[in-house]
């Protein structure tokens, strides 16, 4: 891939720039072309910092036979990395779903004795996006990264790495045949014998993550469905967390206890058009339906637990000031509305450090709400009642989380304090009490990057074995995501669907085995500690948003999971169109 100062590198080389150019364009190349075949020596480590409308490029030198490995440390860049055969053909693109930080690894074969290429970009140059602020984005985005641990495999260590890593890959293929357990429905109505498996499992858990690989599957809400069922009827889970606002979700937990308001705003209400499904309104009236039927110690309870989208939160601020201390409204109103501002700023490409400068402003004026609250306790919560006093201390807590988490744009602020507030909610239950928490796979995993810390990660620090986290898995199809390659941006979700994954990567062994619905416990059947269960291993990991120019699988780690629950096709959510805001 090249930009349009290494095609004039190339056109100077092949003579087709006159030399009264020549001294000129030498001082402005850029570091793209600086970097141009720099040679990757086993042993060394580079530093560099990438611009958007850079491409950075380094050789590897191999013989027939031989291999290369080596590791791109993101730090504030998404990378993406092509390998280029001595032809000068793409092998392999790498790029995994970490973001702007975390590890890029890179392994590859030499067919022919030469010189292999590797070319460093940005991700977002291979999926250009399309109104002018974006583009003024791109042209301002930067960061670092460093290539290490690189090392060149011999023939002879190639070959034992080869042979070592076929073992592995038979071994890891004959573990998940073996350890399987077929699922038998979707259907949060049917027979539970085939989850059975499960009190034995999370007999000593307190906390289970559900996660996603998409945030749009159909059959994903449905499974969440069976079995938030099986666990609130069978197991005594009595309380549900989900990935959405706090301060919003306080409406749909009112709806499930006591049947206060209509399912269809419970529904839209929690701030995230991924959930607002039918499969996820039909959870919440099977939650109502259950809880009129049970004493109050066993009915289940709904709470969101993210720190963003606090509108409903800074409304109910205003009215607890105006009861306890109207002194402070007009300074509460300026403060939110800064805060609005940074946050329609953060929203926009071309204006993100913007609003992360203002989010750092207004940060200590957020800190000075909380110790307010905090610290007239006393007065504050004889004039309100311990009720709203806890809501509003929250709140509060909820805009200072959101506020922090942004002043950084490339911290982990936003999975700490979700793991932070799944803990406050965990402590207010009843002693022993079992909840579940649903997320994308991303956030519920428990390995952290480097530089990264998931959500499932900052749980485990502190539950240890009584978290236990659960992935979800595909093997093709289609789902509800926003499409990032359709020119007319729309605010509606649009399905999109992914082929058949690669070969050897987890989907495909999955597959494998025949079921079309299964599930691996990792915790209690891994006692192996095969290579291929604890290295990357490709694995399906699409968001909110999605293009058809990235790549079908990224390599990740299936042992940051306890378990994965596998459903071979896809569907698309439906999107639940009627939406009564009424609240």
């Amino acid at each position: 891939m090249k930009n349009k100062t290494t095609l004039r590198f190339f056109a100077l080389m092949h003579g087709k720039l006159k030399p009264p150019f020549i001294l000129l364009f030498l001082f402005t190349l850029n570091s793209a072309c600086l970097f141009a075949q720099q040679l990757l020596i086993p042993g060394s480590e580079y530093q560099r910092r990438l611009k958007t409308n850079e491409t950075h490029n380094y050789t590897f030198s191999l013989k027939k036979g031989e291999a290369a490995e080596f590791t791109v440390m993101q730090k504030g860049v998404d990378l993406a990395i092509d390998v280029l055969d001595p032809a000068g053909k793409r092998m392999k693109t790498f790029d995994s779903p970490n973001g702007d930080f975390g590890p890029e690894l890179v392994f590859f074969d030499a067919l022919k004795t030469g010189n292999y290429s590797i070319h460093l970009y940005f991700f977002n140059e291979s999926n250009p996006l399309t109104d002018s602020a974006d583009a003024n984005f791109i042209k301002i985005k930067q960061g670092d990264y460093t290539i290490q641990d690189i090392r060149k495999l011999t023939s002879d260590q190639n070959k034992e790495r080869k042979a070592a890593a076929l073992k592995d890959k038979q071994q890891f293929a004959n573990w998940i045949n073996t350890n399987a357990q077929p699922i038998k429905s979707l259907d949060a109505g049917s027979e539970t014998d085939d989850l059975q498996l499960f009190k034995a499992i999370l007999k000593d858990v307190s906390v289970v993550g559900l996660g996603e690989a998409t945030h749009g599957s159909s059959e994903f809400f449905r499974m969440k469905h069976r079995m938030l069922k099986f666990l609130v009827k069978e197991m005594g889970f009595t309380s549900f967390y989900i990935e959405a606002s706090m301060s919003r979700c306080r409406y749909i937990n009112e709806y499930v206890l006591y049947g206060n308001g209509n399912p269809d705003t419970a529904t839209a209400i929690q701030g995230f058009w991924t959930w607002r499904t039918d499969e996820v309104r039909d959870m919440i009236v099977w939650m109502r339906q259950y809880n009129s039927t049970v004493p109050d110690e066993k009915k289940v309870q709904f709470f969101g637990y993210d720190l963003q989208i606090n509108d409903r939160g800074w409304k109910e601020l205003q009215l607890f000031y105006t009861k306890v201390n109207p002194s402070r409204v007009a300074h509460l109103d300026s403060l939110q509305t800064q805060f609005d501002s940074a946050s329609t700023w953060s929203n926009k490409p071309d204006r993100q450090q913007e609003g992360a400068n203002l989010f750092k402003k207004i940060h200590q004026k957020c800190l000075n709400v909380l110790n307010d609250i905090a610290l007239n306790e006393g007065q504050y919560e004889y004039i309100a009642g311990k009720v709203l006093y806890d809501e509003n201390l929250m709140n509060i807590k909820l805009i200072a989380q959101e506020a922090e988490s942004y002043i950084d744009l490339y911290s982990d602020r936003r999975d700490f304090y979700m793991a932070q507030n799944i803990l406050y909610l965990l402590n207010r239950e009843k002693p022993g009490a079992k909840v579940i928490v649903w997320a994308h796979n991303g956030h519920i995993g428990k390995i952290p990057s480097p530089t990264y810390s998931s959500m499932g990660s900052y749980l485990d620090n502190v539950l240890k074995s009584k978290y236990y986290a659960i992935g979800f898995e595909f093997y093709s199809g289609s789902f509800q995501t926003m499409n990032l390659d359709s020119i007319v941006k729309s605010k509606n979700p649009a399905v999109m669907s992914v082929a058949e994954p690669p070969l050897e990567s987890l989907p495909w062994y999955f597959n494998n085995t025949g079921k079309d619905k299964l599930f691996m416990d990792f915790r209690n059947t891994g006692a192996e500690k095969i290579t291929n269960f604890l290295l990357p291993i490709g694995m399906h990991s699409f968001g909110s948003m999605y293009s058809v120019k990235w790549p079908v699988t990224s390599q990740m780690q299936p042992a940051m999971y306890d378990g994965m629950i596998y459903i071979k096709k896809s569907t698309a959510a439906k999107n639940f169109s009627k939406v009564d805001l009424s609240w």
